[in-house]
């Protein structure tokens, strides 16, 4: 066997030991999970949450309709700021890591030379 079949017959062995260790890993991984994962509870929807809480507390003062209103009004705009990122945090302390102060700096210079960009259109 010359050297480099003798080389590529162990680097293919020594793939292959890889691969079936990244296998057994993420069966092994799958089984832990599967058995030590909780049961979901079967919860209902927020939405509906909230407009029961209303209306058990509405039927004491007798403007149920209103409160409803102002439920679903409440879980609509908590529905959109979730589907478009907005994260409403009121214990957010107002700590800015290094990292994140250097980012948001790079992208307003980013957006602030677009904005001061010459047009390369016609001279005056």
């Amino acid at each position: 066997m010359d050297p480099i079949s003798q080389g590529l017959f162990i680097t293919g062995i020594g793939m292959g030991l890889i691969f079936l260790a990244i296998l057994f890993l993420w069966g092994l991984i799958f089984v832990l999970v599967k058995f030590t994962q909780e049961q979901p509870k079967e919860n209902k929807n927020a939405a509906e949450t909230v407009i029961e809480t209303k209306e058990v507390e509405s039927a004491k003062s007798g403007d149920s309709q209103l409160l409803r209103k102002v439920a679903l009004i409440a879980v609509a705009i908590a529905t959109a700021s979730q589907k478009h990122g907005m994260v409403i945090n009121p214990q957010d302390s107002g700590y800015v890591s290094p990292w994140q102060s250097t980012k948001r700096t790079h992208i307003l210079g980013q957006s602030s030379a677009l904005l001061n960009k010459k047009s390369r259109g016609t001279k005056r």
